[in-house]
């Protein structure tokens, strides 16, 4: 009878069986039962069996000899007959026949009384089920049968899996996570929160989360937080938290109130960050937004923002402030000589003498390539400011050695003082830097004060830019030459085109003062090629008229070199008048060919290629290089009128001279000595055997009109001896 054999197991181990009734998962069900199985009984708890909400089962010799109802629904079957006479292979996964197989034998052997399990039922449909499996072994027919019963543990296992899946999570997160109860005190933490605090969990349990500690150094954060908790059950922001060792770091937190059923608060759960790494990129991003690349000071959107401030800072006070607008001198030949790389390596130096002199309410920028600005802050008076760029200009000026080479650098300061010089920023900095142009004017290096008188002088110079732009349109520009003459027989063998500047209202404006101003703003190219094509135009002309200068000379800028078009350029000018290129020299600066590139030289070459002689102008005024002289095309050497004006008492200049002439000698160049407004000077350069003189004693630079007289003068008479120059106007 199965009602005995189940009743047997109750006794035996399935007690539990009984209150299990009371909990069944399932909706009432009844009973189900094999018609030679049908049991009547006098107080009805077969039925009770029947109708169980939970799923019973015996099983003899591995086939299954009773299903209740619950059984059946549980696999997903019609009736009871479907299941009986079956083995327990039909309803189980195979993956799991092992297992079940193993607890049969267990209880049927009489190693264990019952046994409690969870397996993988196979449903009529295929699809597998997760059951938690209760049985007993009894006697029966003179074996042993297993009467058993069944629960859905489908949520469970899914809950298990959830709950290992939150764990594995909780435990690996790279955030920090801590739980509270409705507290604050601390009921679990992960792994992270003791790598980024240095609390262990041990440390850390039954604790109050140091967020919501009033002792802590966050507390000013707890009456917002508990708000935003207790309107919306959330608070997220950046706070400063403390790590064990009393460091104290960023933290991104993000807090959420758990709800229970009825609304209550049953924990806290923290979400946490070391926000010290991303704080660290948004300083570097700010400091590299705020900062010079090259040198680390400020840049001059920031510097503008910072003096403003100085300003009101000092008005507040009633004190002084002064702006130094500092410009290096001469620092693009440095450039263009020793490379962008010496340059910006003394740059960084500068700047780093800088920072060594200035206090720290100072503040210093670069503007610009070789522009610093500084602000001498709360000051008594402008004469401090005056001894501060004093020293600056000072310590600048002692030699500086990059890669094993001792360099000089020396600045120009203009000097602008708050609140004389100007009532704010912009002002200050515009009288600044008219006062640094000031101070280049006098002879660079050295300091200029700003005085209201220079205003107009700037002005003066912003128009002559301006009008840079407009001149050769106007057709304002035009050429004098200045003649050249053979040391050795006195003949006029050349002349060298001078470029001039007329303004439409007559003004005649100085090379010194357009040229580096035409060389800023790149009109040099332009008006370069116009000199050129103009020198030509005229050399046409005196040939054709029977004048057979030896050739015309024409600077050319470096400018011009970077413009990829100077060989057409070149090739043009000689192509329109008809000109051979051995009429023509060009003159280029020693910055330019000790700046060797393999681009410069080539053009060279192709220059020389044409038949064009060329020459270095003010050669000994830059850093030399005799090993890059060796491999440049050139065929002259000009000695600057600064060694020549010394020339024969001035020991330096005649040492200087004698050194360029011998290596003229050696490399086969021959030397046009400029400057030459003395006898004296004259009998020296001839006994030292220079080649060419040119200068006011043999002939002054001269407009075409007298240039075409002179030449008529002198070309085709006699040769005049060269003792006798000094007497030709």
């Amino acid at each position: 009878m199965w009602f005995e054999l189940i009743c047997a197991a109750m006794a035996g181990g399935l007690a539990v069986a009984g209150l299990i009734l009371l909990w069944g998962r399932r909706g009432p069900l009844g009973a189900v039962r094999t018609e030679d199985q049908k049991i009547e009984t006098g107080n009805g708890l077969f039925d009770i069996f029947e109708k169980s909400l939970l799923a019973l089962y015996v099983v003899f010799e591995r086939k299954v000899i009773y299903a209740n109802e619950a059984a059946v629904k549980l696999l997903g079957y019609d009736s009871a007959e479907e299941l009986v006479g079956h083995t327990v292979d039909k309803f189980t996964a195979p993956e799991d026949l092992n297992l079940l197989n193993e607890m049969h034998r267990r209880r049927e052997s009489g190693e264990v009384a019952s046994v409690k399990y969870a397996y993988r039922a196979l449903q009529k449909n295929g699809e597998m089920r997760w059951v938690e499996a209760h049985g007993s072994a009894v006697p029966y027919r003179g074996g042993r049968a297993v009467v058993g019963l069944a629960v859905d543990a489908s949520r469970n296992v899914e809950f298990e899996k959830q709950s290992r899946l939150a764990n594995h999570v909780f435990r690996s997160l790279t955030e920090g996570i801590l739980v509270t109860d409705p507290d604050f005190l601390i009921e679990a933490v992960n792994p992270a929160f003791t790598r980024i605090t240095g609390y262990g969990a041990a440390d850390a349990l039954g604790k109050k989360s140091l967020l919501m500690d009033t002792n802590h150094v966050a507390a000013i954060y707890s009456r917002d937080i508990l708000h935003a908790l207790k309107t919306t059950g959330h608070w997220e922001g950046e706070i400063t938290d403390r790590r064990r060792n009393g460091q104290h770091y960023p933290a991104w937190v993000s807090i959420s109130a758990v709800l229970g059923a009825q609304g209550e608060i049953l924990n806290y759960v923290y979400v946490f960050t070391d926000n010290t790494n991303r704080k660290e990129a948004e300083n570097r991003l700010k400091n590299l937004a705020s900062r010079d690349g090259l040198t680390g000071l400020l840049n001059r959107a920031t510097f503008v923002n910072n003096l403003d401030g100085l300003i009101r800072e000092s008005a507040a006070r009633g004190n002084e402030l002064g702006v130094l607008f500092i410009d290096l001198d001469h620092f693009k030949s440095i450039n263009d000589t020793l490379g962008h790389g010496i340059g910006d390596k003394l740059l960084k130096e500068i700047a780093d003498r800088m920072r060594a002199e200035l206090r720290h309410t100072d503040i210093a920028a670069r503007i610009g390539g070789d522009e610093f600005v500084v602000v001498i802050d709360n000051i008594a008076s402008a004469q401090n400011a005056e001894r501060m760029a004093q020293r600056l200009i000072e310590r600048i000026s002692r030699p500086i050695v990059v890669n094993e080479q001792e360099i000089f650098v020396t600045t120009s300061v203009g000097l602008a003082c708050y609140p004389a010089d100007g009532a704010d920023g912009e002002s200050l900095l515009r009288h600044a830097d008219i006062a640094m142009y000031q101070a280049k004017a006098r002879g660079r290096n050295m300091l200029q004060l700003f005085r209201d008188d220079m205003t107009a002088h700037a002005l003066k110079r912003m128009s002559m830019e301006n009008g840079l732009h407009r001149a050769l349109d106007r057709d304002e520009f035009y050429l004098v030459f200045q003649p050249q003459f053979s040391a050795a027989d006195g003949r006029l063998v050349g002349a060298e085109a001078l470029i001039r500047w007329r303004s439409a209202d007559g003004e005649e404006i100085f090379p010194g003062d357009f040229i580096p101003a035409a060389e800023s703003n790149g009109l040099i190219v332009p008006i370069g090629a116009w000199v050129l094509n103009e020198a030509c135009r005229c050399m046409r002309k005196w040939l054709d008229e029977g004048l057979q200068l030896e050739r015309i000379a024409v600077n050319l800028s470096p400018r011009q070199f970077a413009c990829e078009h100077l060989l057409d350029t070149i090739q043009s000018a000689l192509a329109v008048h008809g000109l051979e290129g051995r009429y023509l020299e060009l003159e280029i600066t020693e910055g330019l060919i000790l700046n060797y590139s393999q681009d410069v030289t080539s053009v060279l070459n192709e220059i020389r290629a044409m038949g064009i002689e060329l020459s270095i102008d003010d050669f000994g005024t830059g850093y030399s290089s005799l090993s890059v002289l060796k491999n440049t095309p050139v065929h002259k050497l000009k000695i600057d009128r600064r060694f020549t004006q010394g020339l024969p008492h001035d020991s330096d200049d005649v040492a200087i001279t004698e050194a360029i002439l011998a290596v003229a000698q050696k490399l086969d160049l021959k030397v046009v000595a400029e400057g030459v407004e003395k006898p004296e000077q004259q009998a020296f350069l001839k006994a030292a055997a220079c080649d060419v003189f040119q200068g006011y004693l043999l002939g002054r630079p001269m407009p075409e009109a007298a240039m075409d007289h002179f030449l008529q003068q002198h070309l085709g008479e006699p040769k005049v001896a060269a003792d006798a120059l000094d007497s030709v106007s």
